[in-house]
């Protein structure tokens, strides 16, 4: 790889892994439409750490004391319930799928309807401890769905906690609870493909965490300032645009 894609896809990563603009999309489209060849493994999880590490020093404080709690324990378990079933047994089904352009952008247009729906919803008040198993395993299931390239993970887990009557910040701080376990699934399925790839990428795959993890503390921000204005439907509009571009090229 070159420095510079080494600087887009960090950039990328770093910015959509975040905001609800749908990051496998993204890295879908840059494949397909500037010749962006898939980065090594290696380099992967590097920028993956970067978001992890963004997430856990956004979160430093509310998660040392959330999970200290037994119930928040079980509200993520819960949750992370679907998507471990999604990528244990359907990870290869999923692969074929970031082949498909047309299929991204359809996705992305469904991403657009969730956050667009947030136009409709009334403020939603319920905290983290009024959440139940059930509301758990629903916005779960949405972690879930997001393992379509096109779908956003934050997007659809945040609207399906304001769908169930959670607050704004609570639906934003479980949305991201949830992502770790998913983030560190996801890297110990890449770590044995660690084997065949080539060794040579410590510098880049260094600079990528960095870039990732300082990008998407940002993107953690601009999305928490959006989602507490009730503005994450204009989201929708930038995910519209792209789902279309996506579809017409």
């Amino acid at each position: 790889m070159s420095y510079p894609q080494v600087f887009v896809l960090s950039l990328v990563q770093g910015l959509t892994e975040f905001l609800p603009v749908s990051s496998s999309g993204h890295l879908v489209i840059l494949q397909k439409l500037f010749g962006m060849v898939k980065p090594p493994i290696f380099f992967d999880i590097m920028v993956h750490l970067g978001t992890l590490g963004a997430i856990f020093f956004y979160f430093r404080e509310e998660l040392l004391k959330a999970l200290k709690q037994a119930r928040v324990w079980w509200l993520i378990i819960f949750g992370t319930i679907p998507a471990g079933l999604a990528g244990l047994f359907l990870n290869k089904q999923i692969e074929t799928l970031f082949n498909s352009l047309d299929l991204v952008g359809l996705a992305l247009f469904v991403t657009a309807a969730i956050l667009f729906s947030t136009k409709w919803i009334k403020k939603p008040t319920k905290q983290m401890e009024k959440l139940s198993l059930s509301d758990a395993f629903v916005i779960g299931l949405f972690q879930a769905l997001a393992i379509l390239p096109g779908i956003s993970r934050s997007g659809s887990t945040i609207v399906a906690g304001l769908w169930r009557r959670a607050g704004r910040e609570t639906a934003f701080r479980f949305s991201f609870y949830l992502v770790i376990p998913a983030i560190l699934g996801a890297l110990a399925l890449q770590i044995p493909g660690l084997i065949y790839s080539p060794g040579d990428y410590l510098g880049q795959g260094i600079l990528g965490m960095v870039i990732a993890g300082v990008v998407g503390y940002g993107a953690l921000k601009i999305l928490e300032n959006f989602l507490l204005q009730a503005k994450l439907w204009t989201f929708g509009i930038y995910c519209a645009i792209i789902g279309l571009v996506a579809l017409l090229v």
